[in-house]
């Protein structure tokens, strides 16, 4: 076996993390630069749709079913909440083919307001996906997160995860 092959066949591959926090601006015509170290997945594109924070999140347009089925599972028709969730998950999701050459996402009006993006956006990395904010809102966000104590969080977090067990 080879260094960077498993078993001799597949190369290790690391998972992509986007990550860190940057100050962005939307142009007049509502387009945002991708901070250049994270565009390489949004080159085929992005979906860019309404999120569960009062923001917007941004996914590599081939990623988009895969990333809401596996955040969410397979949302059935039948129950309220599954389906009312799929609704505005959905519906406030735009489609765009590839970034300019400048690495500019057009962010449309009803996504702007559904975010309160107005001039500066904190493109904030998440793993796997983009979150848009209103700087205001982030920030409000974080200092209730530091007055709650990041640490008792984790921890509860971490409690939720384990089961209990330990």
């Amino acid at each position: 076996m080879h260094c960077g092959e498993l078993g001799g066949r597949f190369p290790l591959v690391a998972p992509r993390l986007l990550s860190g926090t940057y100050e962005c601006s939307l142009d007049d015509r509502s387009r945002l630069a991708i901070p250049s170290r994270l565009r390489e997945p949004f080159a085929d594109g992005t979906v860019t749709a309404w999120w569960l924070d009062d923001c917007l999140v941004v996914v590599p347009r081939f990623e988009w079913p895969t990333f809401i089925e596996g955040t969410f599972g397979r949302m059935s028709v039948l129950d309220d909440d599954q389906r009312e969730l799929s609704r505005f998950l959905l519906a406030g999701a735009f489609e765009q083919e590839g970034l300019d050459k400048q690495g500019r996402l057009l962010v449309p009006a009803e996504l702007r307001d559904h975010a309160a993006l107005d001039g500066k956006v904190k493109v904030v990395g998440a793993g796997s996906y983009l979150e848009l904010w209103n700087p205001e809102r982030l920030e409000e966000r974080f200092a209730k997160l530091r007055k709650d104590g990041v640490a008792q969080r984790a921890a509860r977090l971490a409690q939720r995860i384990d089961g209990g067990r330990g």
